[in-house]
């Protein structure tokens, strides 16, 4: 894996400035197996956008977005609804959801009942319960991205590390980017953190450190339940709703 500076300069050209958000990035510029990069422009990850500022829409203007998937819950959602700007015109798409025992999770840390180790492989379940628990949402982030008039597209959950971890990852998969360039795409978000209000003063920093981290072991055991529960990534790929037709479509949409 790349040290930190190394990674950084080598995806300083997708790197999305705003002043609200803070782990913006384009999906744009990366190599594919087959010789040809992703396409600049069209897709973007994010965390929450509840902070946007006046100079942030007008950035989000100048990206000429036309579609946002928000990955947070409900509840999620009406705590810090995202701050988009009313002059332009998005289509929303909101198929919310949380990953199996992320509560249970939250509260063990927050009551001091769990150690870095324990919380890094709860960290690793979410990842796999993610992948196999919800197809269906991921289905209805690839069919707004394939819709017409969906692109340029955004998405994002509240840190933009998890839930929209997997997303991007199953898109660049679904294009042929090669395994280490997607994992160096998850990595990224280590280095652009946004705190969050969930941890108490019960919870010890260690655990906490392993629950914001993009450890790319994670990534690797959602990766890895693809395998083990389908037989292959494609398989999964195509389960979730990016079949041959579908990367073909991605491929002429997202790749130059």
């Amino acid at each position: 894996m790349l040290d930190k500076e190394t990674l950084l300069a080598t995806h300083a050209h997708r790197h999305v400035p705003l002043e609200g958000a803070c782990n913006v990035r384009d999906l744009g510029g990366l190599p594919t197996a087959d010789g040809r990069r992703t396409r600049q422009g069209v897709l973007y990850r994010s965390d929450t956008l509840a902070h946007l500022s006046p100079a942030d829409h007008d950035r989000l203007h100048a990206l000429a977005l036309r579609a946002i998937v928000d990955l947070r819950t409900a509840e999620e959602r009406a705590r810090a609804p995202d701050r988009l700007p009313d002059s332009l015109p998005l289509a929303l798409h909101n198929p919310g959801f949380i990953p199996r025992g992320n509560v249970e999770m939250f509260s063990a840390i927050n009551a001091g009942q769990m150690s870095a180790e324990d919380a890094a492989q709860a960290m690793i379940g979410q990842y796999r319960n993610l992948t196999l628990d919800h197809f269906e949402e991921y289905r209805t982030f690839l069919s707004a991205l394939l819709a017409p008039g969906q692109r340029p597209l955004l998405f994002h959950c509240a840190s933009g590390k998890d839930r929209t971890g997997i997303a991007a990852a199953i898109v660049l998969l679904a294009l042929d980017v090669p395994r280490e360039w997607v994992i160096q795409d998850y990595v990224i978000s280590n280095y652009q953190r946004r705190p969050i209000d969930l941890f108490t003063h019960g919870a010890a920093g260690p655990a906490v450190e392993q629950v914001m981290a993009a450890d790319p072991r994670y990534l690797e055991a959602a990766l890895q339940s693809m395998v083990e529960a389908f037989g292959s990534i494609d398989a999964y790929l195509a389960e979730a709703g990016a079949d041959r037709e579908a990367r073909r479509h991605l491929r002429d949409v997202l790749l130059d």
